[in-house]
């Protein structure tokens, strides 16, 4: 299987105070992961997993658990403590989680004997989420697209960032000069980018964006002025 994703998991029994912390987490732990996730190579393969939980807490018994069927492994760790992490500095936060992914993904290279060009990726990536200073913005491919005279462009950008993502829509002609520009979303998590923003198609001279069953989630004409 394809390595696609890695999660950090506040582990633990559920609870009110548990979830005001997840909440709080969120910020830093999905940031990472969507940046992370983005940057990983196509096609990497990492013993077989598809996506590695990370948990972070007191467990009992063996750290790791073998991938299941959907190709979703488990390892634990618990060297985290909620408190000491709200304490440190906003750098400090994103450079501790990035620890934990990194940390993870290596010690489990060593253990299972991976190759030293698996190693090098999960090294290279990590540096590149640390030199990008935890932002990344891209062009989302899905919903960027020219007309079919290409004459005019839609192109719809991701900025990552810790908080969520911002979504700004842009249309711009063939020499390219913005001819309008929208945010769609503020702060969203990557599963309503995903889901919201599944395809974008011309239709004549209007740029619509569908979500992912089917509804018509924006209209901008040709001017980039939204339609209702």
């Amino acid at each position: 299987m394809i390595f696609r994703d890695v999660q950090l998991i506040n582990a633990g029994k559920h609870s009110e105070e548990k979830l005001a912390q997840n909440r709080y987490l969120m910020a830093y732990w999905e940031n990472l992961r969507d940046i992370f996730c983005t940057l990983l190579p196509n096609k990497f393969d990492f013993y077989g997993i598809s996506k590695l939980n990370i948990y972070l807490g007191p467990f009992e018994g063996e750290n790791f658990t073998e991938a299941s069927t959907d190709g979703i492994a488990i390892y634990r760790r618990c060297d985290f403590d909620f408190s000491e992490f709200k304490k440190l500095p906003e750098q400090d936060k994103n450079e501790r989680s990035l620890f934990y992914v990194r940390d993870s993904l290596l010690v489990l290279c060593k253990r299972f004997e991976l190759s030293d060009q698996v190693s090098e990726v999960i090294r290279t990536v990590s540096e590149q989420v640390l030199e990008s200073n935890f932002e990344l913005k891209r062009e989302y491919k899905k919903t960027t697209k020219w007309n079919k005279a290409r004459s005019l462009r839609a192109i719809t950008e991701l900025n990552h960032k810790v908080g969520g993502i911002d979504v700004n829509f842009t249309l711009v002609n063939k020499q390219g000069v913005t001819l309008a520009r929208h945010c769609l979303f503020s702060n969203a998590i990557w599963n309503t980018v995903w889901f919201e923003l599944f395809v974008g198609t011309w239709e004549e001279s209007n740029f619509i964006i569908e979500n992912r069953v089917g509804k018509r989630v924006f209209i901008f004409n040709s001017h980039g002025e939204m339609v209702t």
